[in-house]
Protein backbone atom coordinates (compact mmCIF):
# COMPACT_ATOMS: atom_id res chain seq x y z
CA UNK A 1 0.00 0.00 0.00
CA UNK A 2 1.35 3.46 -1.17
CA UNK A 3 0.83 6.28 1.77
CA UNK A 4 0.96 8.92 -0.49
CA UNK A 5 -0.77 12.46 -0.07
CA UNK A 6 -1.53 14.76 -3.10
CA UNK A 7 -3.87 17.87 -2.11
CA UNK A 8 -4.48 18.50 -5.44
CA UNK A 9 -5.97 14.68 -6.12
CA UNK A 10 -8.04 15.63 -2.80
CA UNK A 11 -9.16 18.70 -3.88
CA UNK A 12 -10.21 16.93 -7.18
CA UNK A 13 -12.41 14.83 -5.48
CA UNK A 14 -13.68 17.14 -3.91
CA UNK A 15 -14.69 19.21 -6.28
CA UNK A 16 -16.01 15.90 -8.05
CA UNK A 17 -18.43 14.98 -5.94
CA UNK A 18 -19.58 18.50 -4.90
CA UNK A 19 -20.09 19.14 -9.08
CA UNK A 20 -22.23 15.97 -9.06
CA UNK A 21 -24.47 17.61 -5.76
CA UNK A 22 -24.90 20.92 -7.84
CA UNK A 23 -25.65 19.28 -11.50
CA UNK A 24 -28.28 17.33 -9.49
CA UNK A 25 -29.27 20.58 -7.57
CA UNK A 26 -29.62 21.90 -11.00
CA UNK A 27 -31.65 19.21 -12.55
CA UNK A 28 -34.12 19.40 -9.27
CA UNK A 29 -34.51 23.20 -9.41
CA UNK A 30 -35.80 23.23 -12.91
CA UNK A 31 -38.24 20.28 -11.69
CA UNK A 32 -39.42 21.74 -8.94
CA UNK A 33 -40.53 25.68 -10.77
CA UNK A 34 -43.24 23.74 -12.01
CA UNK A 35 -44.38 22.82 -8.20
CA UNK A 36 -45.15 26.17 -7.21
CA UNK A 37 -47.67 24.80 -4.50
CA UNK A 38 -44.55 23.58 -2.64
CA UNK A 39 -42.94 26.26 -0.36
CA UNK A 40 -39.75 27.20 -0.99
CA UNK A 41 -38.44 26.20 1.98
CA UNK A 42 -39.02 22.55 0.91
CA UNK A 43 -37.23 23.12 -2.34
CA UNK A 44 -34.23 24.90 -0.70
CA UNK A 45 -34.21 22.00 2.34
CA UNK A 46 -34.77 18.96 -0.23
CA UNK A 47 -31.85 20.96 -2.70
CA UNK A 48 -29.39 20.75 0.66
CA UNK A 49 -30.81 17.38 1.13
CA UNK A 50 -29.39 15.89 -2.10
CA UNK A 51 -25.34 17.95 -1.32
CA UNK A 52 -25.70 15.28 1.45
CA UNK A 53 -26.90 12.40 -0.20
CA UNK A 54 -24.08 12.45 -2.76
CA UNK A 55 -21.82 12.62 0.10
CA UNK A 56 -23.23 10.06 1.99
CA UNK A 57 -24.53 7.57 -0.25
CA UNK A 58 -21.16 6.16 -1.56
CA UNK A 59 -20.44 5.10 1.37
CA UNK A 60 -22.82 2.33 1.33
CA UNK A 61 -21.17 1.12 -1.92
CA UNK A 62 -17.70 1.74 -1.77
CA UNK A 63 -16.95 2.22 2.09
CA UNK A 64 -14.74 5.07 2.65
CA UNK A 65 -14.60 6.47 -0.91
CA UNK A 66 -16.64 9.14 -2.19
CA UNK A 67 -17.36 9.14 -5.80
CA UNK A 68 -14.75 11.58 -5.88
CA UNK A 69 -12.54 9.92 -4.13
CA UNK A 70 -12.97 6.28 -6.03
CA UNK A 71 -12.17 8.23 -9.48
CA UNK A 72 -8.89 9.73 -7.96
CA UNK A 73 -7.80 6.63 -6.12
CA UNK A 74 -8.28 7.00 -2.71
CA UNK A 75 -9.72 5.97 0.19
CA UNK A 76 -10.11 7.30 3.82
CA UNK A 77 -8.26 5.04 6.48
CA UNK A 78 -8.06 5.26 10.38
CA UNK A 79 -5.09 7.32 10.93
CA UNK A 80 -3.25 4.83 12.68
CA UNK A 81 -3.48 2.37 10.01
CA UNK A 82 -3.25 1.48 5.69
CA UNK A 83 -5.67 -1.57 5.79
CA UNK A 84 -8.30 0.13 8.12
CA UNK A 85 -11.35 1.75 6.94
CA UNK A 86 -13.22 3.57 9.86
CA UNK A 87 -16.79 1.98 10.66
CA UNK A 88 -19.60 3.04 8.25
CA UNK A 89 -20.97 5.37 11.27
CA UNK A 90 -18.04 6.59 11.72
CA UNK A 91 -17.73 7.66 7.86
CA UNK A 92 -20.86 9.03 7.95
CA UNK A 93 -21.02 11.33 11.05
CA UNK A 94 -17.49 12.73 9.54
CA UNK A 95 -19.26 13.98 6.42
CA UNK A 96 -22.24 15.38 7.40
CA UNK A 97 -19.55 17.02 9.89
CA UNK A 98 -17.67 18.18 7.17
CA UNK A 99 -20.96 19.59 4.66
CA UNK A 100 -22.28 20.96 7.66
CA UNK A 101 -19.10 23.04 8.86
CA UNK A 102 -19.16 24.22 5.19
CA UNK A 103 -22.69 25.07 5.11
CA UNK A 104 -22.41 26.71 8.49
CA UNK A 105 -19.08 28.84 7.74
CA UNK A 106 -20.53 29.42 3.95
CA UNK A 107 -17.67 27.87 2.39
CA UNK A 108 -14.65 29.15 4.68
CA UNK A 109 -14.67 26.07 6.55
CA UNK A 110 -13.08 24.51 2.98
CA UNK A 111 -10.90 27.20 2.81
CA UNK A 112 -9.12 26.67 6.02
CA UNK A 113 -9.58 22.83 5.42
CA UNK A 114 -7.09 23.36 2.21
CA UNK A 115 -4.76 25.55 3.93
CA UNK A 116 -4.46 23.32 6.63
CA UNK A 117 -4.60 19.63 4.38
CA UNK A 118 -1.73 21.85 2.16
CA UNK A 119 1.03 22.61 4.81
CA UNK A 120 0.58 18.72 6.41
CA UNK A 121 2.87 16.15 5.47
CA UNK A 122 0.31 13.65 6.24
CA UNK A 123 -2.36 16.00 4.51
CA UNK A 124 -4.85 15.85 7.15
CA UNK A 125 -7.65 18.42 7.91
CA UNK A 126 -10.05 19.15 11.03
CA UNK A 127 -12.35 16.54 10.21
CA UNK A 128 -9.72 14.04 9.58
CA UNK A 129 -8.59 14.75 13.52
CA UNK A 130 -11.62 14.90 15.07
CA UNK A 131 -12.86 11.84 14.09
CA UNK A 132 -9.15 10.18 13.59
CA UNK A 133 -8.90 9.41 10.12
CA UNK A 134 -6.91 10.16 6.93
CA UNK A 135 -6.93 10.09 3.10
CA UNK A 136 -4.77 7.64 1.63
CA UNK A 137 -3.54 7.44 -2.01
CA UNK A 138 -3.58 3.97 -3.50
CA UNK A 139 -1.69 4.41 -6.34
CA UNK A 140 1.09 7.30 -7.55
CA UNK A 141 -0.48 8.83 -10.09
CA UNK A 142 -4.62 8.29 -11.16
CA UNK A 143 -3.37 6.64 -13.62
CA UNK A 144 -1.04 4.95 -12.64
CA UNK A 145 -1.46 1.02 -11.30
CA UNK A 146 -1.30 0.13 -8.36
CA UNK A 147 1.90 -1.19 -7.17
CA UNK A 148 1.65 -3.03 -3.94
CA UNK A 149 -1.75 -4.84 -2.87
CA UNK A 150 -2.92 -4.73 0.50
CA UNK A 151 -5.06 -8.03 2.08
CA UNK A 152 -8.53 -7.20 3.01
CA UNK A 153 -11.06 -4.60 2.95
CA UNK A 154 -8.46 -2.12 0.46
CA UNK A 155 -7.41 -5.27 -1.82
CA UNK A 156 -11.26 -5.19 -2.21
CA UNK A 157 -11.21 -1.75 -3.24
CA UNK A 158 -8.58 -2.27 -5.95
CA UNK A 159 -10.39 -4.58 -8.22
CA UNK A 160 -11.27 -3.38 -10.79
CA UNK A 161 -8.78 -0.73 -11.05
CA UNK A 162 -5.60 -2.36 -12.39
CA UNK A 163 -6.34 -3.94 -15.99
CA UNK A 164 -4.26 -7.07 -14.41
CA UNK A 165 -6.91 -7.83 -11.98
Amino acid sequence: MIDLHNFERRLRAFSIDISLAFLLIFCWLILAYNFEQMPNQTKAFIAVGIIYLVMIVPHFLKKGQSFGKRTQKMLIVRKDSLDSVPPLWLLLLREIFKMTSIFITFGLYSFVGGIITNNRRDGRTIHDFIFRTKVICLTPTVSGSYLNKSTGYVNDQLKGWNSHD
